[in-house]
């Protein structure tokens, strides 16, 4: 951050950081701004406008510098702040995890959807709930928040994403509840279980190349990439997810617009009755869900 005027206050910060990003390519630049200076100066966002005037100390200034610059260089503000909300409440978030995304805000609401459509007499208790790919264990952690009843296992492969469930479970109150567990797809799922949720890697080789930058050289690969055509991971969870369901449990899969109606025929095909396509809170058909039979 360049010293070009004596008393740096919050408006003329906020001027030259969103110029400095714009210059740098970064996209929503004011966004950034606004979020960088509240966090270098310890306060809402709202506050930077009610008391725009304000000199910025030394020490400020200082938090400011590396913040500015890890923005400059195309790091998500996630990652820059250290944390993301997620249906109203705040997860960790570092380079080792996927960041929370509204679609996936769908993807647990698909599942809340269908807990309230059973039957009173029939709702599951303990209802178990298996978080395949947790990444931040937002997932499970939001289901189990809404769910007195819902106890979960948050399974990822990746130990450093382990970590940041973990911290993130703990900072909810939800480890007598939530279990974090290593392993790959449904191999740590020994008991059958009333719902598999997962927002799996699903972007395809070409397509990940075309991703933002932001995303693509600061996120989580594995988080991302599902192979030439978006489905190494999916094909294998829907395979087996037949053989850990319980009768009448439910599949809820996040995908991309491009294949969902082959997940959901891949749901058929594996066994599974009712695959349906729903679409996102914008619109988009990124959400596949179906069922697993009753045995009578």
């Amino acid at each position: 951050m360049a010293e070009t005027t004596d008393t740096w206050t919050t408006r003329s910060l906020l001027v030259w950081i969103e110029a400095h990003l714009q210059a740098k390519q970064v996209e929503a630049p004011r966004v950034f701004a606004r979020h960088i200076v509240a966090e270098a100066l310890a306060c809402d966002v709202m506050d930077l406008f009610t008391n725009a005037d304000r000199p910025a100390s030394t020490e400020e200034r200082d938090r400011l510098r590396p913040l500015v610059a890890r923005a400059g260089a195309g790091e998500p503000l996630q990652q820059l702040l250290g944390r993301a909300m997620f249906s109203f409440r705040e997860f960790e978030v570092t380079a080792d995890v996927l960041a929370p995304r509204d679609a996936t805000e769908s993807l647990v609401r698909s599942v809340l959807t269908w807990h309230r459509g059973l039957d009173p007499d029939d709702r599951p208790d303990p209802l178990l709930v298996a978080d395949i790919g947790t990444g931040t264990g937002c997932i499970a952690i939001t289901l189990a928040a809404e769910l007195e009843s819902a106890w979960a296992i948050a399974v990822d492969c990746s130990p450093e994403a382990l970590v940041i469930a973990q911290r993130n479970i703990d900072r909810h109150g939800l480890g007598d509840r939530i279990v974090a567990a290593a392993g790959h797809l449904l191999e740590p799922i020994t008991e059958p279980v009333h719902v598999i949720v997962s927002n799996p890697p699903y972007i395809n080789d070409a397509d990940f190349e075309q991703l933002n930058a932001i995303v693509r050289d600061h996120e989580p690969a594995l988080a991302l990439r599902g192979g030439p055509d978006g489905l190494d991971v999916i094909r294998p969870l829907v395979a087996a997810a037949g053989e850990r369901l319980l009768p009448n449990g439910l599949l809820a899969l996040e995908t991309c617009t491009s294949h969902a109606q082959q997940v959901a025929d891949l749901c058929t095909q594996a066994g599974l009755i009712e695959a349906r396509v729903l679409r996102d809170g914008w619109g988009e058909e990124r959400i596949v869900t179906a069922r697993m039979a009753s045995h009578c």
